[in-house]
């Protein structure tokens, strides 16, 4: 969390499907590297219906390259492509409120317009093996052309560097930890939450973030196989998958995580906000050619 919640829009070589691919190699351009973290980081802001009109053009290219090649691709938007907040249209202070971190609270929340588990995963399984290799290497050349043509996805990146741009991505990181303002933020932000009683490590969430995996992979599990078996996943909820025993339990891990996050949320947003400010000016320079 250091580095502030606006770098896990800056997931490197991220695949939002198990049909992807990989990049082709290229040269290293540091101010380029800059300039694709700088577009990333804006398309973070976009709201909902901006965020599912992206997908909704990249889903119609996907199809049409597809469908170019003699392939069938059904339009699919990953769960996990919209961030929680964005999907509910709330500010960061009520979704602290209502949601705590959304690690334990949100496990069967499912934002409209996205699907639970990929159609084409079902289909590909189905594939041989040499239709399957086929199938997903023009799947993965069709989402090369689809991200050259409308750029980075909202709210996640789905970019893949080389090892020496991922090299120049870390100097630029390394960077703004190292500037004053970040260094004071970081400090404070510790004092703030200790003051509060909490442990300022990130390990503070640990136990949290274990319960939700728990939870959400045997929620997940249920999807799988309910849409295996040819049902709709989208109407499944915790109840219909956990006992009484298990459902308390996860009651009282969720009232610990909201009444935590109520306290520490307020000193990680105002550290998000210095670093977020360096953060961009650090971008512009070496964008513009600086150090």
């Amino acid at each position: 969390m250091m580095r502030g919640r606006l770098l896990l829009l800056v997931a490197v070589a991220l695949v939002l499907s198990g049909c992807g691919g990989g990049e082709p190699a290229r040269r290293a351009d540091p101010a380029g590297v800059a300039r694709e973290l700088t577009l990333t980081l804006d398309r973070g802001d976009d709201d909902y219906d901006e965020a599912m009109d992206y997908w909704r053009r990249v889903n119609d290219s996907l199809v049409r390259c597809m469908a170019d090649g003699g392939l069938t691709y059904q339009p699919y938007v990953d769960q996990w492509a919209v961030d929680r907040r964005i999907a509910l249209g709330v500010s960061r202070e009520e979704f602290a409120e209502r949601y705590g971190y959304g690690l334990t609270t949100l496990i069967d929340y499912l934002p409209p317009g996205v699907r639970r588990v990929d159609p084409n995963l079902t289909a590909l399984r189905q594939m041989t093996a040499e239709r399957r290799k086929s199938y997903q290497a023009r799947l993965a050349s069709c989402r090369r052309d689809a991200r050259q043509q409308f750029g980075p996805a909202p709210h996640v990146d789905t970019i893949a560097m080389t090892d020496e741009e991922s090299d120049r991505r870390d100097e630029i990181l390394a960077a703004v930890d190292r500037d004053p303002r970040v260094v004071r933020a970081a400090a404070e932000r510790t004092r703030c939450i200790e003051a509060k009683g909490f442990s300022s490590a990130d390990s503070r969430s640990l136990v949290l973030s274990q319960a939700a995996e728990r939870y959400r992979d045997g929620f997940e599990r249920a999807a799988l196989a309910a849409e295996q078996a040819g049902r709709d996943s989208s109407a499944l909820r915790l109840a219909d998958v956990f006992g009484a025993a298990d459902l308390a339990e996860l009651k009282r891990l969720q009232q610990r995580e909201i009444a935590e996050a109520r306290q520490v949320e307020p000193c990680q947003w105002a550290y998000d906000d210095s670093y977020q400010v360096v953060y961009r000016e650090h971008l512009a320079r070496v964008g513009a050619g600086g150090g």
